[in-house]
């Protein structure tokens, strides 16, 4: 597969995946969070801002300006319409690879995408950015082969999952010993539902940790998508990066030996460890892989 379709192709898979990170964190943390103080409202954003990766300074004056920043900011490289415009072009870029299905699906969010959102309407607009990402995904896993197409897709999406997964486990918004806050963080990775299916309790910390960094099942897991990711590098990572994909199997390897009862107290080292070596595989696989000079937005 050409570097030029494969790195275009890793890049739809990330963006998409971006788009459903953001969205789900913008609805836990800003539009549906609890009224607080103006300083908690923005060490929040400030938090927040250091998970998705933004570009600029944490400067929001209240929830409104971060919505608009990172929902709505079509200069602001880490918010969502940002996303679903790389996502489109991108796509159009790989339109050879890409289904028709794909295309118009992502063809149709970059036209929806709104410049503004009326207030009070944040989590109504959130829900249908979540709903586009699934449905890109849905029309992926329900259509492609598995072949090289799928597979850069899929690593695009792990890796951006893992990074974004890790670094809000080692973030200040978790505090590793409160239920509520764990709670938050279950909801906010898409897991709250899957981690209560079959329990009796409300999460408690030692359970919810070990549910998001070791469950062998959850898609939303770090483990899952750890291994995910490590198959796809197995399968179509050239040689120029094996030294930051030996650091990724490493990062895998010592997630792997972590015993559940220990779990909670290595939280905060696993995600600034995981979310390192995502990063690095990614920007290696861009400069020696991909090539290719990412589409304005």
């Amino acid at each position: 597969m050409l570097s030029r379709l494969a790195g275009n192709v890793f890049h739809v898979g990330s963006a998409v995946e971006r788009t459903d990170v953001v969205a789900r964190l913008l609805d836990v943390y800003v539009a549906r969070r609890e009224p607080g103080t103006v300083e908690d409202d923005r060490a929040v954003a400030a938090e927040l801002r250091a998970v998705v990766g933004t570009a600029g300074p944490a400067n929001d004056t209240d929830r409104s300006a971060t919505i608009d920043a990172l929902a709505l900011d079509r200069h602001e490289p880490a918010s969502i319409a940002a996303a679903v415009a790389v996502a489109r072009d991108h796509a159009r870029r790989a339109r050879e690879v890409v289904s028709s299905e794909l295309w118009d699906c992502l063809d149709v969010t970059r036209s929806r995408m709104p410049r503004k959102i009326a207030p009070g309407r944040a989590h109504e607009f959130l829900g249908w950015a979540r709903e586009r990402s699934a449905l890109a995904i849905g029309v992926v896993e329900g259509d492609a082969s598995r072949d090289e197409v799928w597979e850069f897709f899929t690593l695009g999406r792990s890796l951006t999952r893992v990074a974004s997964t890790a670094r809000l486990l080692a973030s200040g918004l978790l505090e590793p010993d409160s239920v509520t806050s764990w709670t938050a963080a279950l909801r906010a990775c898409g897991a709250g539902e899957a981690f209560l299916r079959g329990r009796d309790h409300h999460p408690v910390p030692d359970d919810a940790a070990a549910f998001l960094l070791l469950d062998e099942h959850s898609p939303r897991s770090l483990r899952f998508t750890v291994r995910r990711a490590a198959e796809c590098l197995a399968d179509v990572a050239p040689s120029c990066v094996a030294d930051e994909v030996a650091a990724f199997s490493a990062a895998r390897d010592r997630l792997e030996a972590v015993p559940a009862d220990s779990v909670l107290g290595i939280v905060g080292d696993a995600g600034h460890r995981l979310a390192a070596a995502a990063d690095r595989v990614a920007a290696a696989l861009d400069e020696r892989v991909f090539a290719a000079t990412q589409p304005a937005h």
